[in-house]
């Protein structure tokens, strides 16, 4: 890359990144890779429930609901070759014939793949991997929540009964995981410790590698659910993802197990989940994310027996802002010297 300036464009609110002086220390800090770089923030989001509509099939049919881009913004997408988002205007190549590359703010892309990067060959990466800990840590905390009836143990203490409400343990049990990218490497890490028997789906199965004792292809995602006790899905949205999980699958599941899922709502036939619970075939079921975000009042979740849910934040917020500014200061470095980015995601796949 030649000696000409390279516009970088931050396009999250800077509050996002918490209090004190940290988002301008990691800017100042982009400023510094490169005497060639012009970092600059005009902010772009969207609401979450369009940022999840543009995620799911069909996004095309929300354009409508598109916000105006600020003028700064478009200011900064028409000279930029580089930004950061989490959310870009429809037909983006229209507003930023310069850009080159995108990095994501979060995991989940596909919101962000809805503004026309594959058509207009613009590289996009995900980040990946820096939630990966947060949410694992949450994932275990839900499966000690529920086997230790943690729940129960806080009603009686509110109601002041002295109940015996033993629980059970992890070790021994069986944990299945749907997709094993960074979220579920660290889920299988932590439940390892804890004594369970690890198994996993992904796309080219490979025998055991530990701590996983065996894979399953897609074609065998029925034959792994018949052997857990729980199963975790942590998978990106694809056209292969969207409803994997209904009413077929969790019948496969053993009764009393519990399905957990921290990818994205559309793997899971909602209704499908809430027949099993009702039913008593599984015992009981975790969700932090759902199908329609924020899941409005009123919708049958709520009132799922044995069901709980969290509104899509099993992160850390403090290590994600983190992570994702050490990763783009590592692949910012290596767009400027023409290496290959890390999290590059295949807009062919989606993931």
């Amino acid at each position: 890359m030649g000696t000409e300036p390279v516009v970088v464009g931050i396009l999250y609110p800077a509050e996002w990144y918490g209090p004190g002086e940290g988002f301008a220390v990691e800017v100042e800090a982009l400023r510094a890779l490169d005497p060639r770089l012009v970092v600059e923030v005009a902010p772009y989001d969207e609401p979450h429930d369009l940022r999840t509509a543009r995620g799911g099939p069909d996004p095309d049919t929300h354009r409508d609901r598109a916000p105006d881009v600020p003028a700064a913004t478009r200011d900064l997408l028409a000279r930029a070759e580089v930004v950061l988002a989490i959310d870009l205007p429809y037909d983006v190549a229209a507003l930023a014939p310069n850009l080159r590359w995108v990095q994501a703010v979060g995991a989940g892309t596909a919101q962000l793949q809805s503004a026309g990067l594959a058509e207009a060959g613009i590289a996009l990466t995900s980040n990946g991997g820096s939630n990966s800990i947060g949410i694992a840590e949450f994932v275990i905390g839900r499966l000690l929540q529920i086997a230790k009836r943690f729940r129960e143990l806080d009603v009686a203490q509110e109601s002041q009964q002295w109940d015996a409400l033993f629980g059970g343990q992890l070790a021994g049990r069986t944990l299945g995981l749907i997709g094993y990218g960074a979220i579920n490497q660290a889920v299988a890490t932590r439940a390892a410790a804890f004594g369970m028997t690890i198994l996993a789906t992904r796309r080219t199965p490979a025998g055991a590698e530990p701590p996983v004792e065996h894979f399953y292809g897609p074609d065998g995602l029925h034959e792994m659910l018949a052997r857990c006790d729980a199963v975790v899905a942590a998978a990106p949205e694809t056209p292969e993802t969207i409803g994997l999980i209904g009413a077929t699958e969790l019948a496969a599941m053993p009764a009393d197990s519990v399905f957990v899922n921290v990818g994205r709502g559309s793997l899971l036939d909602e209704a499908a989940l809430i027949d099993a619970l009702e039913r008593g075939h599984l015992s009981a079921a975790a969700l932090d994310v759902a199908s329609v975000e924020p899941l409005p009042a009123g919708h049958p979740l709520w009132d799922a027996p044995n069901l709980y849910l969290s509104g899509h934040c099993s992160s850390s917020p403090e290590a994600l802002f983190r992570n994702l500014h050490e990763l783009f200061r590592t692949n910012l470095r290596r767009h400027l010297d023409g290496e290959p980015l890390l999290n590059q995601v295949d807009l062919g796949r989606g993931y």
